[in-house]
């Protein structure tokens, strides 16, 4: 039994922490009509011990996620590789092909509750599947996907100098902030920023302009990150030293 709440987070949280959880072996949401989707297929396709699937929830306005899950169960895919009947626009599975929705057509069956976010009625449709148990679906499926590369472990470094120069990052404890401070190759104080957070700082250095490297922009959004947490957490900060927890 697997059960997907779509983009229901508070239903999500309710029924993973309530004895339902004991009696299935996946809770999850669904976000999109697209990745999401395949990514759930292929959950699907690595345990065929999961031979029913109950959606409920409610799903994105624009997305449609729900509604292109079910039609992908009762249409398949389309000749151009498209969900056959969706609604979204985006709604192509990436990578699997026909051969691989079809398997898991066969091996999962749908209780279709979009838009029930009752606890009691879905606890109800998952007593129903488990006394529906058809077995392990016992059909052996290839699913097209390359080995993962195995990164070494190694520390992050910035191993050319960017031209548009360097950054110093601070949290400001007394205002709840974190300040960048800009400073060109010479060493001449060009820009201090300040913001709440580590997304809207990274978006505003790119938008200015002050980042010219890819590896220069990464460690910005490590630090700055790493510097967000420790400010949220009242821990120390110290650019590019190890973080330091309670």
């Amino acid at each position: 039994m697997a059960i997907c709440t779509l983009s229901s987070h508070e239903l999500l949280a309710e029924l993973t922490d309530s004895e339902l959880a004991s009696r299935v072996a996946i809770i999850g949401p669904l976000e999109t009509e697209n990745i999401g989707l395949e990514k759930m297929l292929i959950t699907l396709l690595e345990r065929p011990r999961i031979r029913w699937l109950v959606v409920c929830g409610d799903e994105s306005r624009g997305r449609y996620q729900g509604q292109a899950l079910v039609s992908l169960f009762e249409h398949g895919l389309a000749p151009d590789g498209r969900i056959a009947g969706a609604r979204g626009r985006r709604a192509r599975i990436p990578t699997l092909g026909a051969e691989q929705i079809d398997a898991v057509r066969r091996q999962v069956r749908l209780k279709n509750l979009m838009g029930i976010r009752d606890a009691g009625a879905i606890g109800q449709a998952v007593d129903e599947a488990i006394a529906d148990d058809p077995g392990s679906f016992t059909e052996t499926v290839e699913l097209p996907l390359p080995p993962p590369i195995e990164v070494p472990d190694q520390p992050f470094r910035v191993r050319l100098q960017d031209p548009n120069g360097y950054f110093v990052i601070l949290p400001d404890r007394s205002e709840q902030r974190l300040l960048v401070e800009h400073y060109t190759p010479d060493g001449s104080l060009a820009h201090r920023l300040a913001g709440t957070d580590a997304e809207s700082l990274c978006v505003a250095l790119v938008d200015w302009g002050l980042v010219s490297r890819l590896e220069h922009a990464a460690y910005l959004g490590r630090e700055l990150v790493r510097a967000e947490i420790a400010l949220q957490q009242g821990w120390p900060y110290r650019q590019d030293e190890p973080s330091q927890g309670p």
